[in-house]
């Protein structure tokens, strides 16, 4: 029931809240970080609570955010986070969630992967593993991931100049089996990071 880092009880742990799970966190976590989508913040005229009942699935409660107006957002994350409800706050397997006076319901971690810029990546999931198999074998998702670690070490976004350095630290990644190392080595010793240019300090 585990996969890598998206079933890891730290992640879980980080992108949970402290009585529940939060599938609107994991999910923007997904759609974000690996998929190269944009989610924006949540208008200050939106009131963001959840219903407490306890009579109902986390789930349930959460429809409140399938509104016309909420839902254009939310169905970019929802969707995502819902295939993690087999987690519970702490990371914890479970197939049952238990709601008020001891009432039990199975947990329902199907959802649907849209609007992620590729076909063969979009269509429905029962699980988080099968959604994590999907992210998993997509280019897209690897590219992504490639964007960011050139971020993080170059302390900066990618420019037009930086296309070869790219392509460059993909090959060293998919040559290398996937090895992060690999991927490393080949980002600092592009010519993006060697030869960086220092900005000159604005005058008033």
């Amino acid at each position: 029931n585990r996969a890598g880092m998206l079933t890891h009880p730290a992640w879980l742990i980080a992108h949970s809240l402290n009585d529940r799970t939060d599938p609107i966190r994991r999910g923007k976590w997904v759609r974000e970080r690996l998929l190269g989508g944009v989610i924006p913040d949540i208008p200050i005229t939106v009131d963001a609570s959840i219903p407490d009942d306890h009579t109902k699935t986390l789930r349930e409660r959460l429809q409140k955010t399938e509104q016309t107006e909420c839902w254009r957002c939310h169905r970019k994350m929802n969707p995502l986070g819902y295939a993690f409800e087999t987690y519970d706050d702490f990371g914890r397997w479970r197939t049952e969630e238990i709601l008020g006076k001891g009432d039990i319901r199975p947990v329902n971690a199907s959802g649907e992967l849209t609007d992620s810029g590729d076909r063969q990546l979009d269509g429905e999931f029962q699980n988080a593993m099968e959604l994590i198999q999907k992210l998993a074998e997509s280019d897209k998702v690897r590219q992504v991931m490639i964007r960011h670690a050139f971020r993080y070490f170059l302390g900066r976004n990618e420019t037009l100049t930086d296309s070869k350095t790219l392509i460059s630290a993909d090959r060293a990644y998919l040559e290398s089996g996937g090895s992060f190392n690999a991927l490393l080595i080949s980002l600092l010793s592009s010519d993006s990071f060697l030869y960086r240019k220092t900005l000159e300090p604005t005058s008033r």
